[in-house]
């Protein structure tokens, strides 16, 4: 059978395919732990994440092809509409409390690639961007790529998602669909429909700056590792300039930005 080229994304680039109705991506340590996670979320909450198939006779993992949009580079603008913001909260919402209710297997392995450093209750998915979101008339309806699941907090996967589709960051981060837009309300916008509580947004700019912390550690994790997709993005110039320019941006946002 045929096999297409899926685009999208840095770390997979090349790398992931569909095959008839399903998707083929490389298998790694921590596969097998995430396959028991989407098999509790399709129980739970059939749907909103691919379903895992197993493996193929090339050793990758086999998932569930899941029909709808997705935010692939150059973003369409749907990804900065408030519906798109309010449906993604809402989402996120709902996996953190079917992912609350799972009693975790013992032994599993973990991705160590973007981990919350205080650890958590939650598996979280840690990288929730719109190329990782699948979409149906500008709402979104499923998460997929979770290669990066880990235990954490559910702030962490809060501020994550925040950072890369509100996007609440530097102004040189930000993709040209977002040119303009008012980000401190579009981070509003998305906390409120999540519903964040009191306790978590008076963290919320602490977070903010471990994820960044946690974001430049993977980049260069992988530049170390001879990843030639993050070294052209990120090991020059004006990459060194933007990753610089977010940690000044962070240490400005206002304490109580997340407050109600």
């Amino acid at each position: 059978m045929d096999e297409t080229l899926l685009h999208g994304g840095v770390g997979n680039a090349g790398l992931v395919t569909r095959v008839g109705d399903t998707v083929r991506r490389p298998w790694r340590k921590s596969t097998a732990a995430t396959h028991a996670l989407l098999n509790h979320l399709n129980d739970v909450l059939p749907g909103v994440a691919p379903v895992p198939l197993g493996r193929d006779e090339q050793g990758r993992e086999v998932l569930s092809w899941l029909d709808g949009d997705v935010g692939i580079e150059p973003f369409p603008q749907w990804v900065a509409g408030e519906e798109f913001l309010v449906s993604l909260g809402q989402l996120l919402r709902r996996i953190h409390e079917a992912l609350a209710g799972w009693n975790v297997p013992a032994g599993l392995e973990w991705s160590d690639q973007i981990p919350d450093p205080q650890g958590g209750p939650l598996i979280v998915h840690a990288d929730i961007c719109p190329q990782n979101v699948i979409a149906k008339g500008g709402r979104a309806v499923s998460v997929i790529d979770w290669e990066f699941a880990a235990p954490g907090r559910a702030i962490w996967d809060v501020v994550s998602t925040a950072r890369l589709c509100v996007q609440f960051t530097h102004p040189s981060r930000r993709e040209p669909v977002y040119d303009g837009l008012d980000v401190d309300a579009r981070l509003r916008i998305f906390l409120d429909a999540y519903g964040l509580s009191d306790r978590d947004r008076a963290i919320f700019t602490k977070v903010l700056d471990e994820r960044r912390l946690a974001g430049a550690r993977f980049i260069q994790g992988r530049i170390d590792l001879g990843e030639k997709a993050f070294a052209d993005l990120w090991a020059t110039p004006d990459g060194e300039r933007r990753l610089a320019a977010e940690e000044r941006w962070v240490r400005t946002v206002p304490a109580g930005i997340a407050e109600q």
